[in-house]
């Protein structure tokens, strides 16, 4: 092809005007993948406050033309006639945003997230007459989430991943859990989590002295974080030594709670605090400058601060779930059995005392090029060349 690939993104999440946080890794993708593609982008949001029934906003972002559309949705949303007169009007945006962009001939369909994108991504391969990529993201899949459930929902989504040219999961854990579920394709793919790893600060080799940190990142949903969890894990653990401090950084629907829990626990803030949400090179800095940092999820679909944290040179502590399966070995980190606060106990001691024996390039070894944006586009664009040069894969052919 003597021109570049055109990439039609349709994610079901993606940063907004209300939130810049939902869909960074797909963001991240697109902008992955913008050096070597022509890449557009649909991301339709529901708005209550939207004052028209559409109200579209356009974009370049970093070589990504990006077309945000905000739909009017009703206030009564938990009633069924209106959830259903929402998802309706769901996908009416789409169908109006994909029609506005008809000069826009794209040689691949991307969808991000199932169910919907993906019916929303076969009909518009199937009218373009280009093979579809769907990528999953979605944790629904693990026995501990549990929410991928419904006859329809169950259908559709079988019938949409089998008529894909290709699908893509972002961990090994994510794609058995698929699979376990009754999800497959001929090409089912592992392609990770682009982690921009240029704004991270790597760790000083020189010793410390002092308290120890350690860091905790997450979205503060506790069911799949476990967050309580691991603060139960700190109290024992308080009892034991108190040479240590915990940074909890981040924000999300049950931080108040969590922040009400560790009263409860009678831990004292001047060993756990709670930062809130960190960004660019604030959060480079306390990435950067702590000992170690701790994952203590029950399940992940990829585990983006693993790879943060190891491509500054900190150590993890880390649940047997995500990429921290595959990537975290004796000279990187410890991990421990999702669930188990004894272990998770035994483990935040022992890295207390070995946290700063860590050779920091061997903990760096490897990490920052395996999900650098060079290798996971290049690994996007080899996808679509192959498909777009396969015409038995092409989708409804």
């Amino acid at each position: 092809m003597d021109r570049k690939i055109r990439v039609l993104f349709l994610p079901l999440w993606y940063p907004n005007r209300y939130d810049p946080m939902p869909g960074l890794f797909i963001q991240r993708q697109a902008e992955a993948i913008a050096p070597f593609c022509d890449v557009a982008l649909i991301y339709v949001h529901p708005d209550p406050d939207c004052p028209n029934k559409l109200e579209v906003e356009f974009s370049e972002e970093k070589e990504v033309r990006i077309l945000r559309v905000y739909y009017k949705v009703s206030g009564r949303q938990n009633s069924f006639p209106a959830k259903a007169l929402n998802l309706w009007h769901f996908y009416q945006a789409h169908r109006k945003a994909v029609r506005s962009i008809r000069q826009f001939a794209p040689d691949v369909v991307h969808a991000h997230i199932l169910t919907r994108m993906g019916l929303i991504g076969w009909k518009t391969s199937r009218d373009r007459h280009v093979p579809l990529v769907i990528s999953e993201h979605w944790s629904r899949y693990f026995p501990e989430n549990n929410t991928y459930q419904g006859w329809l929902r169950k259908l559709l989504t079988g019938f949409v991943v089998k008529r894909a040219a290709a699908v893509v999961a972002v961990s090994h854990p994510l794609r058995e859990a698929m699979k376990q579920c009754g999800l497959n394709n001929p090409d089912f793919r592992i392609i990770p989590n682009v982690v921009d790893t240029d704004q991270l600060i790597k760790a000083s080799s020189e010793k410390k002295t002092g308290l120890k940190t350690m860091v905790h990142v997450s979205c503060f949903e506790d069911k799949s974080k476990n967050i309580s969890g691991f603060l139960r894990s700190l109290k024992k653990l308080s009892a034991l030594r108190q040479d240590f401090k915990c940074l909890m950084v981040g924000a999300g629907p049950d931080l108040e709670e969590l922040k009400e829990y560790a009263g409860f626990l009678k831990l004292p803030g001047s060993m756990v605090q709670f930062t809130g949400v960190k960004t660019g090179s604030d959060f480079a800095e306390v990435l950067g400058g702590a000992d170690f940092s701790v994952l203590s999820s029950r399940y992940e679909t990829f585990g983006t601060v693993v790879v943060e944290s190891l491509a500054c040179g900190v150590p993890v502590v880390a649940t047997a779930v995500g990429v921290a399966k595959e990537i975290i070995r004796e000279t990187n980190g410890m991990l421990v059995p999702p669930g188990d606060e004894k272990a998770m106990t035994g483990a935040l001691y022992q890295m207390l005392d070995l946290c700063r024996e860590y050779d920091k390039t061997a903990v760096r070894q490897g990490i920052s090029d395996q999900y650098s944006k060079e290798t996971v586009g290049k690994q996007l664009v080899d996808l679509y060349t192959e498909l777009i040069s396969s015409t038995t894969k092409m989708p409804g052919r």
